[in-house]
């Protein structure tokens, strides 16, 4: 057993291995990562060789803050992003380095600054992040301590201007790069979804963890499937009729949502399975199909990511449909029970197996039906982005987490700068400001993980960069570049090996141009143990808890649920008009529970987790995550299934529309429900209301 065991632990080692490799091999993680490492070296190299070290060091500083802003986006928004990018930094480097001689000043400027910048994550995502890195630059100015703000000013914008033309150069000529990179990994992800359901056909895997690990991987699949929506919806080149390459990514965008449909569709519990098809030898085949059908995806996944056929080596298709036939012939010979188990889920690997096929020929041989896009449907399916000046206004309340977590960070930012200020001989003290603003997130859960990662990403590198220390200036200055190059393929995928990296980085670069490595490393753990400690206490400063707004996203995902049920079933009864509402539905009530999720990821770390039923709220959380696979299924099943009557389907309202009635004010600190090992496939919609119905009484 305990061999068996290990075996297992391998095979998923080594499979996550091989995926993280493929990831970062055909991702754009390697290619930005070198493209934002040559960006800062070069001007730094040519600067330097020509006796302007300062100038090297300010332009590269200016090219690092703005590659750091860069995040995928359509043409329009790199070039919005860039100039609001440039002018942030602009502002920033100036306004800080006017003030040096005046600490009141430099204090004042700190606090607005960065509440200002704080504020700037209600208009979205990009300029949150920009509000950010124009926050962090404060504590590099102030570590320069520039003499002359406005030449200093003006090498950060030729360093950011810098960069800009690169990054812009490179979105007109290749504008469809970060979609396709986009398409990759929402693939890639499909793909370790399906090896996941393999698994659960196999009788020696626990299923304990089953619906954690499927939860898990929809919150990144929801993320990648929002992007593709973001960079392709918004995009109006893109989705013009005339569009060729438009019309076949959104195609495939569409066939990527519908593939994930597929596979989440819930028809039955995986121990009836097991208990039905383990006599007839059926589980063993229909690993194999779902296996090298996710051989072929992961497949078209790299096709996708450089944007050309490519040989399929050793991914094996050629009798993917022979061993689907094979099965639906063995499911004559078997008992009524599993019969009809058997045969469900053959038809949905014919489905899979149809969409899979499509995706691995990279829509080369045929363009899809334009109607989303000619009657303009695809609006509907745009991520929200516009934020109205009535909404901005209301955010500057201290109910609003925003305004309450600006207020946070600008007094947190204000401790931080004190020692700079009080103890402007301490050289690397603009170290302590720079961890409470990166590491400070605003819910409790989110700064404590990058406490803890950043804590032991600096241990990490500090060790490393010790040993690396005493090696010839040419070669530490070689791998200060490559600790350069490892955080930029890291930092927003592995963030403790991205801060590893960085601080390696540091450590040699400033041995090699100040020597005294003992005093860079004593500073650099000094200042992050305080910035962390500091991050961590100041969370209970204007905090922002997730958990007392959690009876809203319970009742949030079951309202978008339960109309992704009506709509599935009005379109059914012939409504045919209700097809881009069910769509659109489908996207809702993905989005409500991965909120949901999201949520009670941290509120498992908040000390207020004591005072709830956090076992009951993830009762409820598996079942709505099942109520929405066990709807999927529903709209997957072809007109002639009998799947669900009248009665069936308004007993199944009936009970959503009670949890809806009752989750406001349910008592979280006790939440009951019957547990039954099986659910049913005959009735597992009712099943499954009935019992989430039960943890509302």
């Amino acid at each position: 057993m305990k061999r068996e065991q290990n075996e297992s632990f391998l095979m998923v080692y080594s499979q996550k291995l091989k995926d993280f490799a493929i990831r970062i091999r055909y991702s754009e993680y390697l290619t930005d990562a070198l493209r934002s490492t040559f960006a800062i070296i070069i001007p730094l190299i040519a600067f330097t060789y020509f006796g302007q070290i300062i100038a090297g060091i300010s332009i590269s500083i200016g090219t690092l803050f703005m590659s750091l802003c860069d995040i995928p986006g359509n043409r329009r928004d790199k070039l919005i992003g860039s100039i609001i990018a440039i002018s942030s930094l602009a502002l920033t480097s100036f306004i800080i380095a006017i003030s040096l001689p005046h600490p009141y000043y430099v204090a004042t400027s700190v606090v607005i600054i960065t509440f200002i910048f704080s504020m700037l994550s209600v208009f979205g995502n990009r300029l949150s992040l920009i509000g950010l890195i124009g926050t962090t630059l404060i504590a590099f100015t102030l570590g320069l301590h520039p003499k002359q703000p406005l030449v200093f000013s003006t090498y950060i914008i030729i360093g950011a201007a810098w960069y800009a033309l690169i990054s812009l150069t490179q979105i007109y000529l290749r504008p469809y790069r970060s979609l396709h990179h986009a398409i990759f990994e929402a693939i890639q992800g499909t793909a370790a979804l399906m090896r996941l359901r393999a698994s659960a056909y196999n009788e020696g895997f626990d299923l304990r963890d089953f619906n954690a690990q499927n939860i898990s991987l929809h919150l990144k699949l929801n993320a990648r499937q929002e992007l593709i929506r973001s960079l392709l919806l918004r995009d109006r080149i893109a989705m013009s009729p005339d569009n060729p390459t438009g019309k076949k990514l959104l195609a495939a965008a569409l066939d990527i949502i519908d593939l994930y449909e597929q596979v989440t569709a819930i028809h039955n519990d995986y121990g009836e399975i097991r208990q039905a098809l383990a006599p007839t030898g059926a589980l063993t085949k229909i690993q194999e199909v779902i296996s090298q059908l996710t051989d072929l995806l992961e497949h078209s996944a790299v096709q996708f990511s450089i944007s050309k056929k490519v040989n399929p080596g050793g991914v094996d298709n050629s009798n993917i449909e022979e061993k689907i036939n094979q099965l639906l012939a063995l499911s004559v010979t078997i008992p009524a029970e599993g019969k009809n188990l058997l045969i469900g889920i053959t038809k949905n690997l014919k489905d899979i197996s149809k969409i899979v096929e499509r995706l691995s020929m990279s829509y080369q041989l045929e363009l899809p039906d334009t109607v989303i896009i000619e009657t303009e449907v695809y609006k509907d399916f745009i991520p929200e982005t516009s934020v109205s000046w009535e909404n901005i206004m209301t955010q500057f309340s201290l109910r609003a987490p925003v305004f309450r977590f600006a207020l946070r960070l600008s007094l947190l930012c204000l401790i931080a700068v004190m020692p700079t200020l009080l103890f402007p001989d301490q050289r690397y003290s603009y170290w302590l400001l720079l961890t409470v603003v990166i590491v400070n997130r605003p819910s409790f859960g989110l700064t404590r993980k990058r406490n803890m990662e950043r804590l032991w990403g600096t241990l990490i590198g500090l060790v490393i960069g010790l040993l690396l220390a005493f090696a010839s200036v040419p070669v530490q200055l070689g791998l200060a570049a490559f600790g350069l190059l490892g955080f930029f393929l890291f930092n927003r995928t592995h963030y403790m090996w991205g801060v590893a990296s960085v601080t390696v980085m540091v450590v040699l670069a400033l041995n090699v141009y100040h020597g005294h490595v003992s005093q860079i490393i004593s500073d650099r753990l000094l200042f992050t143990l305080i910035g962390c400690g500091l991050s961590y206490l100041s969370i209970f400063i204007f905090p922002i808890w997730e958990t007392p707004r959690i009876s809203a996203l319970i009742l949030n995902g079951l309202a978008a649920s339960r109309h992704y049920l009506f709509c599935v079933a009005t379109e059914r009864k012939g409504f045919q008009h209700y097809y881009y509402r069910t769509k659109l539905a489908r996207k809702d009530a993905y989005i409500s529970f991965s909120f949901l999720s999201e949520a009670l990821q941290s509120i498992r770390k908040e000390p207020l987790a004591n005072n709830i039923d956090l076992v009951g709220l993830e009762d409820i959380q598996v079942l709505n995550y099942q109520l929405n696979g066990a709807i999927a299924a529903l709209s997957l099943a072809k007109e002639v299934d009998d799947v669900m009557d009248d009665h069936e389907f308004d007993d199944c309202l009936n009970n959503l529309d009670f949890c809806i009635a009752n989750a406001p004010s349910a008592d979280l600190t006790s939440l009951t429900g019957p547990k039954p090992n099986t659910i049913y496939a005959s009735k597992l919609l009712s099943s499954l209301t009935y019992r989430l119905r039960a943890y509302f009484e």
